[in-house]
């Protein structure tokens, strides 16, 4: 007896460690449907959860959990927060039109992410700052135009971006979101719905649009590069003349007609001392009675 006794203990102990409440087993939120590592509460159209919904004793191990086809028009902040062990997570064809940007804060180790099927149109900057392991994101059937760069950029392991059947509109603003796909992901869809030139086309056939470059510093406008015109001007002796306009008045002198004058008052004071230079010569030859130079001086 004692042989069998020490043989059934470890058995009985087993049994208990599975069967306590907290241990190892996983207490299933209603009414959703729990097997292993996988909580299905798909198709129960719910119209909201409950905060709590997930804060139950071994929450950390389920590694799958699918909400498809309710009616959740939104999510509360932390409610996947005891959920941190999760790998797939499954919300598509609900009503989502806004999530918060922390929704998915403590998800850290998500490899799968499926929204397809909902009324989102924008997702916060910030919303995937953790999620270095999402490999897949479906967005496809929603109401985006386009999607902003930061959002997707922390997705560093990301290999598959689906966005098809959204009404994309690929101008340049939707650019960068092309091109960082095209240079990472291994699985993408996307058509653009417009504008009427590009609508149907594949996303990755949109790069021929002709986007201007970011402005620069040689782009400034010009008042920040010219001179103002109200400093005063300078001028120096090599400059020439300036004229005033007819009718102007002021207090500057005309230069111009200063030096006309003085040259010609130049020219008359040569002229007068020739002429006298000439007289006083012509008088003393005179007084000398020098008969050519009288002659000379007559004419």
């Amino acid at each position: 007896m004692f042989y069998v006794f020490q043989l059934t203990v470890p058995g009985l102990l087993a049994i208990l460690i599975v069967t306590t409440p907290g241990a190892t087993s996983w207490d299933c939120p209603l009414p959703c449907r729990c097997l292993d590592e996988v909580v299905d509460c798909a198709y129960r159209y719910l119209p909201h959860i409950e905060e709590n919904m997930f804060n139950r004793t071994g929450a950390e191990r389920i590694a799958t959990l699918n909400l498809t086809n309710n009616r959740l028009t939104s999510l509360p902040d932390h409610i996947f927060d005891p959920l941190w062990g999760l790998k797939s997570l499954n919300l598509n064809h609900n009503s989502l039109k806004v999530l918060e940007v922390n929704l998915f804060s403590k998800l850290k180790g998500l490899e799968f992410l499926d929204m397809k099927g909902n009324m989102l149109s924008t997702l916060p900057v910030g919303l995937f700052a953790l999620q270095n392991e999402l490999i897949s994101l479906d967005l496809s059937e929603n109401q985006f135009s386009t999607l902003d760069i930061e959002v997707i950029t922390p997705l560093m392991n990301l290999k598959t971006l689906l966005l098809s059947f959204n009404p994309l509109v690929c101008d340049c603003k939707f650019q960068p979101v092309v091109t960082w796909a095209i240079g990472k992901l291994s699985n993408m869809s996307a058509e653009c719905d417009s504008p009427p030139n590009f609508k149907g086309l594949k996303w990755d056939e949109v790069r021929i649009v002709d986007c201007p470059s970011p402005p620069s510093a040689l782009t400034t406008p010009s008042f920040v590069i010219y001179p103002s015109t109200h400093i005063p001007r300078t001028y120096t002796e090599a400059s020439p003349p300036t004229r005033k306009p007819p009718g102007t008045k002021g207090n500057d002198f005309d230069v111009y007609p200063i030096s006309i004058a003085l040259i010609a008052v130049l020219i008359i004071l040569t002229l007068v001392l020739i002429g006298t230079m000439v007289f006083i010569y012509c008088y003393k030859r005179l007084k000398g009675g020098n008969t050519h130079v009288q002659e000379s001086c007559s004419e």
